[in-house]
């Protein structure tokens, strides 16, 4: 009978640990977050910067039972972090339910994203309207890891060798090998084009290219960017799905209440000129 009642405390107590973090408000959740994607996720001085920072911060503040703690590193290591299950979560990546099986489930959309081809004024005196078939011949810079960009029909040109993927980690680095036409054009995040273009020239990286001229050519895709959680946890993470809840509730509060789109909109008042948009 003593036996008997030592194996019921014992689990009941067992249980009560389980469950005390969450109402006490002491899990601490780490969110992967690319370093280098301003104006939405950068690292700074050691601190993890952005919109989606701060979206995320925000929520953190309202959400009980958890606080959220942001990691920065290249996105390669992110993706990978979380296909071996070594992270808990992401932001942020697009929908990759068809191809990223180690990736579920995802949260509500965040914000949208635009990709865009930024390409060489003398490389356009052709006219380039159709994507990717206007494009043959050409070399295409890409940032590291971002191994969606394109679409699946450009993807194949590289594969038969009737179009030349050249990639790079950073977008700053990217943008530097256009100006100096090392590439024809350049796939990349619309506003991350614009801050770091505003970045190059107010830090006089362009001077040694006086000449050069660049043009947004056309939208190449429009995606939803989420919170994706990793699949490959085999249970480590009890409480993902009441933490998924809860943050897509906070969410979608801010969603509705345009609180996302406003602060967008002050990043791009505050950070980048909206000539360059």
């Amino acid at each position: 009978m003593v036996s008997k009642l030592c194996r019921l405390s014992t689990s009941i107590l067992i249980y009560v640990l389980s469950i005390t973090p969450i109402i006490a408000g002491e899990i601490e959740v780490a969110v992967l977050v690319n370093d280098t994607h301003p104006p939405y996720s950068y690292l700074e001085d050691g601190e993890a910067k952005g919109i989606y920072i701060e979206v995320m911060k925000r929520i953190s503040l309202r959400m009980e039972g958890y606080s959220i703690k942001y990691k920065p590193a290249p996105w390669p290591r992110v993706k990978e972090e979380i296909k071996h299950g070594r992270g808990f979560s992401f932001v942020g990546p697009y929908y990759h339910g068809h191809d990223w099986p180690y990736v579920w489930p995802y949260s509500l959309p965040i914000m949208d994203e635009s990709v865009v081809v930024v390409c060489r004024d003398e490389v356009l005196k052709t006219p380039r309207l159709q994507w990717p078939d206007d494009y043959l011949g050409l070399i295409i810079g890409n940032n590291t890891g971002y191994d969606g960009f394109g679409g699946a029909k450009f993807r194949d040109y590289v594969k038969e060798g009737k179009i030349t993927l050249q990639e790079v980690k950073t977008t700053r680095q990217n943008i530097l090998m256009l100006i100096s036409g090392r590439a024809d054009c350049y796939m990349v995040n619309r506003l991350s084009y614009a801050w770091e273009m505003k970045q190059l020239i107010e830090a006089g990286e362009t001077k040694l290219y006086p000449n050069f001229s660049l043009t947004e050519s056309l939208v190449i895709s429009t995606d939803a960017v989420y919170m994706g959680f990793t699949d490959m946890d085999e249970g480590k993470y009890p409480f993902k799905k009441n933490f998924h809840q809860k943050f897509n509730n906070e969410l979608y509060a801010m969603y509705k209440s345009n609180e996302i789109e406003r602060i967008t909109k002050e990043y791009i008042e505050k950070f980048i000129s909206v000539a360059e948009l």
